[in-house]
């Protein structure tokens, strides 16, 4: 409760704005020495009440009556409690109110528009700013270049930013310099990332982790590692947050023996390996396919949190052992740890990758009748469901599912039914699908290259050539498959047809071989794999080229008997590829774990086991 002392005879002498709520004080108790309240009683107030948005207005109302709205401070501190409670609307209604705002009131509100994920408004109110006359200084840009990197078309707004900030002479300001080295990272460029970097005064500790995280979130996972490795030369310590950077990176390569040896020097050298390291270290196995090590990491991990159980329930489910998933959930309940929406979603990915429809339904409708919001269906879940419905054939249910949806659909949903239509070949619905998803997210590739392969796996090659003329057009262009494996350290990534590898004569020879043998067992290649409108004996010759398939021969040359056989794929892997990897494991007696987009696949003994769902 606020304090009554506000006399009766002042309530109604100060017009105030209408989005204020009603005042109501009381008489009682007022004598001549109570009549305002002073800043410091106001701080001590607004502190009281940070968290509660009613009285936070009340207060609101009691500055402007008092006369103390004019106190800088004050207001800030209003505008930071508003901004962290998540009322940008109430904020930016304040802001507006105020007379002449200074700089730092605008860099608030700009701040405040980042932190709750509106970036386009914080890139409004920056151009206002300007209109207006005022001055940004060295805390206005960060936040404005932070905005400006979380849209794809702010990338001329922020190289005026950058044009702006050289102007006023604060480039080299470390803040600064390090947000516009993320920035650049996010559009791709590089080369600009590095200047900046190269360029600092002083690199710190904070810029390198900055820098190496950066490249690892946006796909620049070599990168990264590259600037791991300098980073340890230059003699800089790393600390917690550069390790889960460092095993992230390793994860998403598949790099499980040069993360193990950066994991190795780190406790060595006594960094802290908390429970966040551990973490990242246990995704990473699991990422890379060591799902039996995962598990002894996992029982190892003295105080486990739902991270670290959520990791091990999604490990067991790209990994097909989706009962493991399911039971670990239920020993993760019994054990009192309370599931979150990212369990649930390793759960529902369990039943997708096994076909587990009627027991998908059970945890998702679960999920939809919990009181607790924090295990409420998301987007991601219902595309899950769309994915777990339309693999199992289907169709027509998950598309009545997504009419039914209480959400609007994403991207994710329609891509997953998409998905579905190009296994089930249906033409018609995933015509429907692209569609939608031609709205929503026009310069995808992905999925226009899935309507493609439709169209080129029922011969409809006119309307093959309508979609890639459409790509075209709009400058969209298809991803390039690779496949990768690590070996002595270094990561040797091979593309369709590639013979830019040192060893790739022998590696041609051995891949020859290796189907010649193959044919003497019973195997021909799937052609439909090729969606190019082309003669056979040139389909054959590009399949018999794909990545994958260099890839498999590379580690066969140079990775020991003793040791699984271990390839990173980009993109999903095809019929053919899938049918050579069986092959090869019962040729060669060796265990082949190959991670395609979607999930593993563990050959062994000429079986898989996706055992041909995926």
């Amino acid at each position: 409760m606020l304090p009554e002392i506000i006399p009766t005879k002042f309530l109604f002498t100060f017009p105030l704005p209408p989005f204020l709520p009603t005042l109501k004080f009381s008489s009682q108790a007022f004598t001549g020495q109570h009549k305002f309240l002073t800043k410091q009683a106001f701080t001590t107030l607004l502190q009281s009440c940070s968290s509660n948005p009613y009285q936070l207005k009340q207060i609101h109302a009691l500055l402007l009556i008092s006369g103390l709205s004019i106190k800088n401070s004050l207001l800030t501190h209003l505008l930071t409690s508003f901004i962290v409670l998540g009322d940008m609307l109430y904020a930016r209604q304040l802001f507006d109110e105020m007379h002449k705002p200074r700089t730092f009131l605008w860099n608030t509100l700009i701040r405040g528009y980042v932190q709750n994920g509106r970036p386009n408004e914080a890139a409004s109110i920056y151009k206002r700013m300007h209109l207006v006359g005022v001055r940004p200084d060295s805390f206005t840009f960060p936040f404005v270049i932070k905005a400006c990197a979380e849209l794809p078309e702010f990338k001329a707004a922020g190289s005026t930013a950058h044009a702006q900030l050289v102007k006023y002479g604060i480039e080299f300001v470390a803040v600064i310099r390090t947000e516009l080295m993320i920035m650049y990272v996010k559009f791709g460029e590089l080369g600009l990332a590095d200047f900046l970097f190269n360029t600092m005064t002083e690199i710190d500790l904070v810029a390198w982790n900055a820098f190496i995280a950066a490249c690892a979130q946006n796909g620049y996972g070599i990168k990264a590692l590259a600037l791991f490795r300098e980073m340890s030369s230059s003699g800089t310590r790393p600390d917690a947050v550069t390790l889960v950077s460092a095993l992230s990176v390793c994860g998403q390569l598949g790099c499980s023996d040069t993360g193990e040896e950066i994991y190795r020097i780190a406790r060595e050298e006594g960094i802290d390996c908390n429970i966040i390291v551990e973490n990242a270290r246990l995704d990473m196995h699991v990422k890379c396919g060591n799902i039996d090590f995962a598990t002894e990491l996992f029982e190892k991990i003295p105080r486990g949190n739902v991270i670290s159980w959520s990791t091990m329930i999604s490990g067991y489910a790209i990994n097909g052992e989706s009962g493991k998933a399911l039971s670990l959930l239920s020993r993760m309940q019994r054990e009192g740890l309370r599931p979150n929406y990212v369990t649930y979603l390793g759960v529902l990915s369990a039943c997708s990758h096994a076909g587990l429809v009627s027991q998908g339904w059970r945890y998702f409708n679960r999920m939809s009748r919990s009181d607790d919001e924090n295990i409420k269906p998301k987007k991601e879940h219902y595309a899950c469901m769309v994915d777990l419905l339309g693999r199992s054939g289907r169709l027509e249910e998950a598309y009545n599912f997504i009419k039914s949806m209480p959400i609007e659909p994403d991207s994710g949903v329609w891509g997953a039914l998409l998905s579905a239509c190009v296994i089930h070949q249906n033409v018609e619905m995933g015509q429907h699908a692209a569609d939608r998803l031609y709205e929503l997210a026009p310069d995808v590739a992905s999925y226009q290259v899935l309507m493609s392969n439709i169209y080129a796996s029922a011969g409809r090659w006119d309307f093959v050539n309508k979609v890639r003329q459409k790509m075209r057009k709009k400058g969209v262009r298809k991803i390039a498959a690779y496949s990768s494996v690590e070996f002595n350290g270094e990561l040797h990534v091979f593309y369709g047809g590639d013979r830019s590898h040192p060893q790739s004569e022998i590696i041609y020879e051995k891949l020859d071989r290796l189907i010649k043998q193959m044919k003497s067992m019973g195997y021909s290649s799937k052609t439909n794999s090729v969606l190019h409108d082309v003669e056979l004996e040139e389909k054959e010759s590009i399949i018999s080229t794909h990545s994958e398939k260099l890839a498999i021969a590379f580690a066969l040359i140079n990775v020991g008997p003793e040791r699984p056989i271990r390839v990173i794929k980009n993109l999903r892997i095809c019929d053919d590829c899938h049918t050579f990897s069986k092959f090869v494991s019962q040729i060669s007696l060796r265990e082949i774990i190959m991670r395609d987009k979607i999930r593993f696949h563990n050959f062994r003994n000429g079986v898989c086991s996706c055992k041909d769902f995926w």
